[in-house]
């Protein structure tokens, strides 16, 4: 429930800015108006672009507590303040400065579906609905049927809304246009040179005289008047899944999906796939780059284990081996087991003295970073580890640290001693002091005796910042205090989008959920203060 900016859920009474949710917008749907905003709403729920600092977010709020799917129709009504919305469930109205939205009856009318809905808008003493040829007024206050007698005068007042559905998705003629980039456009449509395609599903024209176009990709088309020319404008992630998050030097977000992670099998596609696999977002200016496996035919695969940034490369680790992009050419090179990886499989990435180490599925391999060829173990530290799967490492100034399938080691960096510290096979680990933390399913703690401690069951992933634990569990994420043993959930109710949790992450400040919906930023430090 939302009150004056506060959000009331399970566990705190959150101030709006505390949640910060980035996700898919889907097919944009309907577009809507009031003195401050431009609402788009889409099939994941609303995004707004704030007219005075010419931004787009994503409503968490907003939709956080309208909890319905497929938005066919959505109006602001300046008369009274109200925002309507037609949904897969019915419609919906309610103050702009409430939470609690009431219901509208299609009861007395000859209408059947909401599905038959074209368009509503409104005027100064009335709600409409448009079905057909048939105009349907309603009391705005009580959302009944009204007599046609009792409002014809209004129909020349009636302020229509834009949705795809209704007028504004009509003959949609965008040939006059043309696009920043390479983006030629055609009668209703526009092909960029890699051979994806926009098809715009609605148009708006604002206050300020902009013209707005939604699509049914998520991207924004604006506008400007006595322009000929489109701003293509990216308002969110190009994919729903989560599962690899990366934050640079640089102030780039990185996010990417690995299908083979969630679900066992490898990603596949047939010819040209526009589709873009890997996210870059500059938070500072809210700026988004896509990377489509049209960039180079060495993309055989869009499965992304982890990201990792030295200078001006970006190394992603797949399935197929180290992908790495060049950021100042913005060249993509691979290296595999053609050059003598291990296994092409990649699971983590670290940086040691000048090199880079792979975790991959036959053991562990250094490659330079300065010409990025592999460096021959002419010592063996490595070997004994050849025939192991290493799903995680973790790196201080003496050892490195190496979760496998044949349990967790520890190596030493200058005379290459190799001593096993566990038999469990973690996946996930954390360094933290003489400690590792880390994962098999149940999270355990192993300090410098080799001695388990168990500390909580069901842990898919996990993250340490201070006496606090942030974890993972399926459909929920749990945070511990380990000086208290108190314990919090949280999940949807709180605002973590999506219903499976895949990894959890935090610094001092903000926690951030990869979810099957995009991933959420929350502010906890608000909430749960270090004890001194």
């Amino acid at each position: 429930m939302l009150i004056s900016g506060l959000i009331f859920s399970q566990n705190f009474q959150y101030d709006s800015d505390d949640w910060h949710v980035i996700t898919r917008p889907g097919s944009i749907n309907a577009i809507s108006e009031d003195n401050f905003n431009i609402y788009f709403a889409t099939d994941n729920g609303i995004f707004i672009y704030d007219k005075i600092m010419e931004d787009f977010r994503y409503d968490h709020s907003f939709s956080l507590e309208f909890d319905f799917a497929q938005i066919r129709h959505m109006i602001y009504d300046n008369y009274r303040d109200y925002f309507w919305i037609v949904h897969s469930n019915g419609i919906s109205y309610k103050s702009s400065v409430s939470s609690i939205w009431r219901d509208v009856s299609l009861f007395n009318t000859n209408i059947f579906s909401y599905y038959e809905i074209d368009d509503i808008g409104v005027s100064p003493d009335f709600f409409w609905i448009r079905s057909l040829n048939d105009l349907h007024p309603f009391d705005p206050f009580s959302a009944s049927v009204e007599k046609w007698e009792d409002a014809q005068n209004d129909v020349d007042f009636i302020n229509w809304g834009h949705s795809r559905y209704g007028i504004a998705g009509e003959n949609l003629d965008i040939s006059s246009y043309s696009i920043y980039g390479n983006w030629p456009i055609g009668l209703s449509n526009t092909t960029h040179r890699d051979g994806s395609s926009m098809i715009p599903t609605l148009s708006m024209k604002d206050e300020d005289r902009n013209q707005w176009f939604g699509t049914t990709e998520g991207y924004v088309l604006k506008g400007w008047h006595h322009s000929a020319r489109l701003e293509l404008v990216t308002i969110g992630l190009p994919f729903d899944h989560v599962t690899t998050a990366y934050f640079d030097q640089g102030g780039n977000w990185w996010f990417s999906d690995s299908y083979f992670k969630r679900t066992g099998r490898l990603s596949s596609f047939v010819g040209r796939n526009q589709t873009p696999f890997i996210a870059k977002w500059y938070e500072e200016d809210n700026e988004w780059t896509y990377y489509t496996p049209e960039e180079s035919i060495l993309i055989e695969h869009t499965d992304v284990n982890t990201i990792y940034r030295i200078g001006n490369t970006v190394y992603f680790g797949t399935m197929y081996g180290l992908l790495y992009l060049d950021l100042y050419n913005e060249d993509w090179n691979l290296i595999d087991e053609t050059n003598g990886l291990n296994d092409s499989a990649i699971w983590d990435i670290i940086e040691y003295d000048g090199s880079i180490y792979v975790a991959t599925a036959n053991g562990i391999n250094e490659i330079s970073i300065v010409n990025h060829s592999l460096i021959p173990d002419v010592n063996d530290h490595f070997k004994p580890l050849m025939n192991f799967k290493i799903y995680d490492m973790e790196v201080d100034s003496e050892f490195i640290y190496m979760a496998t399938d044949n349990g967790l080691y520890k190596m030493d960096w200058e005379g290459g001693d190799l001593s096993k510290l566990s038999k469990k096979e973690f996946h996930k680990i954390s360094l933290e002091g003489n400690t590792i933390a880390g994962t098999d399913g149940i999270l355990w703690f192993v300090n410098d005796e080799n001695e388990e401690k168990y500390i909580s069951s069901n842990v898919h992933d996990f993250d340490i910042c201070g006496s606090y634990i942030w974890m993972s569990k399926g459909n929920k994420a749990a945070l511990l205090d380990s000086t208290t043993y108190q314990e919090w959930k949280y999940d949807q109710l709180d605002g973590i989008p999506g219903q499976k949790i895949y990894g959890v992450h935090c610094d001092t400040d903000w926690v951030w959920f990869l979810t099957n919906k995009g991933i959420a930023f929350y502010n906890w430090k608000q909430y749960h203060y270090e004890k001194n």
